[in-house]
C-alpha cells in the first residue's frame, strides 16, 4: 500500500505575515484542499475571536473548497499547560482549550491538536501527571459534546514525552473522543524509532506533523534535513495510515518565503510517494 496525494494537507504556519485571505489564495494556487489550521494571531487567536468571526473564517475556506482536518491553537509561545502548579494558569488553560475545541466545531475540523502540559523544573513528575489527566479528561468530556476528537502529541518539554506515554494517558483517560498523533521532530528528541511508534500507537495515530530537522533548527521542509523522510512515507504507506499529514513549519524561518516553502514541503511529500 502507499499513501495518496489526498492525504497530503497544507498548513498556515509559515504565513503569519500574510493575512489570512492570501494563505486561502495561497492553498488554491497549490492545488491543496485539506489543511491544518493553526489558531495564531493574526490568523485567529482563540481567546480574541467571536464564533461569529470563526464562521467568516470557514465560509472562506468553503468557498476556495478547502477542509480544516485539524485545529491546532498556539500552545507553545503563550502561557498555556493543563499540568501546571498554578491554579489560575491551569484554569486559563483548560477554557483556552475548551474554548479552541468549540471553534474546531464551529469550523467542522474533525480534530483539535493538543500537548500535555508540564510542570516547573524541579516539581513532582507525578503529581503533574495528575493534573495533566484530570485536565485532558475535562476536555475530553467538552470534546464528546461537540463531536470533536483530541489529538495528544507528545513533546519533550511536557508530561507526555514519547509514544508509551501517549498510549499510557489514551488509556488512562479511555474516552473515545481522545487519540494519537506523531511528530517527527518530537520522535527524533524523544530517540524514538518512527516505524515503532506507528507500530504502537495503531489505530490511535490521526495525523502527523511532517518535519526535518537538523543541529541547528527543527520544523524544516521535509527533504532538507537530517531525517529519512521518504523512508518515513514508505512506512506510513505499508501501516494503512489513513489520516493527513502536514508540513508543520512553525516559526519565523520561512515566513518572508512562506508559499515557497510550504510548496517545497508539499512536492517532496508527493513526489516521495
Amino acid at each position: 500500500m502507499s499513501l495518496k496525494k489526498e492525504q497530503i494537507a497544507g498548513g498556515n504556519y509559515p504565513y503569519l505575515r500574510h493575512p489570512f485571505s492570501y494563505f486561502v489564495a495561497s492553498m488554491q494556487r497549490l492545488g491543496i484542499h485539506f489543511i491544518e489550521f493553526y489558531a495564531a494571531s493574526p490568523h485567529l487567536y482563540v481567546w480574541d475571536y467571536t464564533p461569529a468571526q470563526v464562521y467568516a473564517h470557514r465560509r472562506m475556506l468553503e468557498q476556495a473548497q478547502i477542509k480544516v482536518v485539524c485545529f491546532t491553537a498556539e500552545q507553545c509561545l503563550y502561557p498555556i499547560s493543563v499540568a501546571t502548579e498554578d491554579p489560575l494558569v491551569r484554569e486559563r488553560s483548560l477554557r483556552y482549550y475548551e474554548r479552541a475545541l468549540e471553534q474546531a466545531a464551529v469550523l467542522e475540523s474533525p480534530n483539535m491538536q493538543m500537548i500535555s502540559g508540564g510542570g516547573l523544573i524541579g516539581s513532582d513528575p507525578a503529581e503533574n501527571w495528575k493534573r495533566s489527566a484530570d485536565g485532558i479528561y475535562r476536555l475530553t468530556r467538552r470534546a464528546e459534546q461537540l463531536g470533536v476528537t483530541i489529538l495528544l502529541e507528545a513533546d519533550r518539554t511536557c508530561t507526555v514525552t514519547n509514544t508509551p506515554q501517549q498510549l499510557q494517558m489514551i488509556s488512562e483517560i479511555g474516552s473515545p473522543r481522545l487519540s494519537g498523533m506523531i511528530d517527527t521532530n518530537a520522535v527524533y528528541h524523544a530517540k524514538e524509532d518512527f516505524a515503532e511508534c506507528v507500530r504502537l500507537l495503531g489505530d490511535n495515530l490521526r495525523h502527523l506533523h511532517f518535519i526535518d530537522i537538523n543541529q541547528q533548527a527543527g520544523c524544516l521542509v521535509p527533504g532538507t534535513g537530517i531525517l529519512p523522510m521518504a523512508d518515513y512515507l514508505k512506512i506510513l504507506g505499508q501501516s494503512g495510515y489513513q489520516g493527513y499529514l502536514v508540513p508543520e513549519l512553525w516559526g519565523t524561518r520561512y515566513q518572508d518565503c512562506a508559499e515557497e516553502a510550504m510548496a517545497q514541503g508539499l512536492a517532496f511529500c508527493q513526489n516521495a510517494l
